[in-house]
């Protein structure tokens, strides 16, 4: 199987003015920096291109190939400057794993349990893939332990014995080319974590796995929730190991609308393990995340119930938790941070029956991540939210899957878009907020237009000393672009109070606050009530002002209209709606390129509309 490799708008080739390079021939190498030609490769059409590459009339790269290859490939213009990095799509992932996960037998063509044909690659054709809408499907009466679930050509759905021709959801998994994206609880970045609505979300958006947390309550039920206490996220309070129980969780309510977003509903169900397994259990493959102390037995025995054993992977921060599912022959992982192991080596983890390694991306070493896969181990990264932190991982295959609260954004396959959706009125893809802010991230106000709110006027962020933003990543990234949006500032705190746009090289989280030398190089647009509009460069977490004007004052709820210029050499930003004075230029072209902007502000209740960019 061949896979795509470049056309986004991370693939384009632009020279140090930041311009888009056409026309210009290159090969193909294994590395960075030395590595081996690749020449097995083909153009879109499936013809040979004799392993040379040449950028379209966009400056974008683009080519098919080598068959099975998965991980990056480095593109050389050979004019002595580096070599440009291109990931691979694959060109028919999704249909492979739909017909995969469901155990469509492909090499029984023809007959009632089988399909009708098979298309010139050997695979089944995108008309009789198996419909995804069906739930849980109990094992009939006259089943048997290791039953699967198989849906035939006709949709219809039956249980088999597992076989040479069909394949388990877990196993189709695992021969999938990693890495491997996981959403987190549910993918948390764009509904409400660990929710059912979650969960629905993610299955939707064809996730390839789907973790969850799973805590056992005081009567013995197991509720999939995240924390310890119930408080963050529901309209209870207390412990789930000492004060909930079945009836209390059961009259509760997730919180969704004070939390997530104001325009979410607060009555969403706090959902029974039992209740995913049936809801999703049969649609994708599911990590378990055991909180707490029998939690771990708990889950493998309602897997059990619902025959989903070849589905699953129980994980956990102790061994213990995982006793039972390496008992019952269902594969499992262990939780450490930062991947070295206290008490245990990789090789005791294997022989004692587990054979994945959970990491976080911030503590764990490349290292350290290469050393346990080479051990053996399957490891897993979390939580990886931004492309800049993706691409600092190994590229060796050590990452056999990635776990995100956004794996559409995070490995860039949802595509860039040019204005906004806050019409939506919930969150899009690529929108994480700082870490200093927590759960905020701002909210939505429906209407006409549809506005995008942020406030940190008052007290509200006072841990931040009243500073948010949030990442517009779905706009990225940019080069050269004109970025238009309308605003208001609805309350300000003084007069010098702001409103932001923040220019990013690269994805990382911006804080005019607390991020010092962890800020992204780029350039910070204050627009403040008293009109002044002020320009920094930010270079190695310093910022320098490269630009000011004093232009007319904002009344607060006025809409104000803001286009920002970004040419090769200059930044022109300029309040359209007013008089002059109302322009700065600033002549600089140190950062171009693999740009992506911030909303923030500054002491300041702000929303903005109509964003968009051209």
């Amino acid at each position: 199987m061949r896979y795509q490799y470049g056309g986004d708008g991370g693939s384009v080739v632009t020279d140090a003015a930041g311009n888009a390079v056409v026309g210009r021939p290159g090969t193909v190498w294994t590395a960075r920096t030395g590595g081996s030609q690749v020449t097995d490769l083909l153009d879109m059409a499936g013809g040979p291109t004799g392993g040379t590459i040449t950028t379209d009339s966009r400056g974008r790269l683009l080519w098919q190939g080598p068959d099975a290859v998965t991980s990056a490939l480095w593109w050389d213009p050979g004019d002595g400057g580096p070599r440009w990095a291109v990931t691979p799509t694959e060109v028919d992932r999704v249909a492979r794993q739909q017909v995969d996960t469901y155990a469509v037998p492909l090499s029984v063509v023809g007959e009632a349990s089988g399909v009708a044909e098979l298309d010139g690659g050997g695979h089944v054709p995108a008309a009789q893939l198996p419909d995804l809408s069906a739930s849980y499907v109990p094992r009939p009466a006259g089943g048997q332990a290791g039953d699967a679930l198989v849906r035939g050509s006709d949709n219809s759905v039956f249980w088999a014995r597992l076989d040479t021709a069909t394949v388990s959801p877990w196993e189709a998994l695992e021969s999938m080319p990693g890495p491997r994206w996981i959403a987190h609880r549910g993918g948390s970045l764009l509904a409400p974590e660990n929710s059912i609505e979650a969960m629905r979300m993610a299955v939707e958006l064809n996730a390839d796995a789907i973790e969850m947390d799973v805590y056992k309550v005081a009567d013995g039920g197991l509720f999939v929730m995240h924390d310890a206490t119930v408080d963050r996220t529901t309209n209870l309070t207390g412990s789930q190991a000492t004060a909930l129980t079945v009836p209390a969780a059961l009259r509760g309510r997730i919180g969704a609308g004070t939390w997530f977003a104001n325009t979410w509903p607060s009555d969403l169900r706090i959902p029974l393990f039992a209740d995913v397994l049936a809801d999703i259990g049969n649609t994708v493959p599911l990590i378990v995340h055991c909180n707490n102390a029998g939690s771990g037995a708990l889950a493998v025995a309602e897997i059990q119930r619902q025959e989903l054993s070849e589905a699953v992977l129980i994980m956990a921060w102790n061994e213990t938790e995982l006793a039972d599912a390496r008992a019952a022959g269902i594969p499992s992982c262990l939780l450490d941070a930062d991947g070295v192991l206290s008490g245990q080596t990789y090789a005791g983890l294997i022989a004692a029956g587990t054979t994945y390694l959970g990491v976080d991306y911030s503590q764990a070493t490349n290292a350290a991540i290469n050393a346990a896969a080479a051990a053996g181990l399957r490891v897993l990264v979390y939580t990886v939210n931004r492309r800049t932190h993706f691409a600092a991982l190994p590229t060796t295959g050590s990452v056999w899957g990635v776990i995100s609260d956004d794996p559409w954004y995070t490995r860039g396959t949802t595509p860039m878009r040019t204005a906004d959706l806050f019409g939506a009125g919930t969150f899009f893809h690529g929108m994480p907020t700082i870490t200093d802010s927590g759960d905020y991230r701002g909210g939505f106000q429906t209407g006409s237009p549809n506005w995008f709110v942020q406030d940190a006027s008052g007290t509200l962020l006072s841990a931040n000393s009243g500073y948010t933003s949030t990442l517009q990543g779905y706009l990225g990234p940019l080069n050269a672009f004109t970025l238009d949006t309308d605003f208001v500032i609805d309350v300000a705190d003084y007069a010098t109070a702001s409103m932001q746009i923040m220019l990013s090289v690269g994805d990382k989280e911006f804080d005019d606050q607390g991020g010092g030398a962890a800020n992204p190089n780029g350039y910070n647009i204050l627009v403040r009530s008293n009109g002044t509009i002020d320009v920094y460069k930010l270079t190695g977490g310093t910022p320098t002002s490269v630009g000011t004007v004093a232009t007319a004052a904002i009344t607060a709820g006025t809409t104000q209209h803001l286009k920002v210029q970004v040419t090769a050499t200059q930044l022109i930003i300029t309040r359209t709606n007013i008089a002059a004075p109302n322009s700065v230029t600033v002549t600089d072209s140190t950062y171009r390129g693999g740009m992506y902007p911030h909303l923030g502000v500054r002491d300041t209740k702000t929303r903005w509309a109509n964003l968009t960019i051209t």
